[in-house]
């Protein structure tokens, strides 16, 4: 018989309150769980969303280091056609 169920006074008597315990670590662990799942679940349909398409200023940076690290423009090109870009 589960212990909740009879007098609360013949159940500690009996030398038996470690059910209550683990009872209640039980419900713990249980709720835990469910709450460790839907985050879980939140964070894989909500927060990790994609990206936006990269724009057309982020093809010219990037074609803009390429010519850079090829050696087709120097340094003080590089930093004026960079903050061009940025502006």
């Amino acid at each position: 018989m589960h212990p909740f169920y009879g007098s609360v006074t013949e159940f500690l008597a009996e030398g038996q309150w470690w059910i209550g315990l683990l009872s209640m670590a039980m419900y713990l662990i249980f709720w835990a769980v469910v709450i460790l799942f839907a985050a879980k679940l939140f964070k894989k349909y909500f927060a990790d969303r994609p990206t936006p398409p990269k724009t057309e200023e982020d093809l010219a940076l990037k074609i803009l280091r390429e010519r850079y690290a090829r050696g087709e423009i120097d340094a003080e090109e590089f930093k004026q056609k960079k903050s061009d870009l940025l502006e």
